[in-house]
């Protein structure tokens, strides 16, 4: 059975439905209304006015940035435990012969 989530930007309501058992939808929809609405702030009581669109833009900007970010860290640690990984396994092999 999927779950339906319901997040509302702009005042109009966005309706996904998620996979079954995922308990995280719903503060994933809520972290992405607050982005939005960071970056909205980031603009208020500026003289220069913002269409919805655009902060959509940069909301997106700004998640694909920490996105990249968290998966270059990612493959970083990955590499390194890769790397002590493989000098375990040759101390094993040596303490086995």
């Amino acid at each position: 059975m999927e779950k339906t989530v319901t997040l509302q930007i702009f005042g109009r309501k966005f309706t996904f439905q998620t996979e079954p058992g995922e308990a995280d939808a719903k503060q994933v929809a809520a972290h992405f209304e607050d982005a939005v609405r960071k970056v909205q702030s980031q603009f208020d009581g500026k003289p220069v006015n913002v269409d919805k669109e655009t902060i959509l833009i940069l909301t997106g900007l700004n998640f694909a940035s920490e996105n990249y970010k968290l998966e270059k860290r990612y493959q970083q640690l990955f590499d390194r435990m890769t790397e002590k990984s493989a000098v375990v396994l040759s101390e094993l092999e040596k303490a086995m012969q």
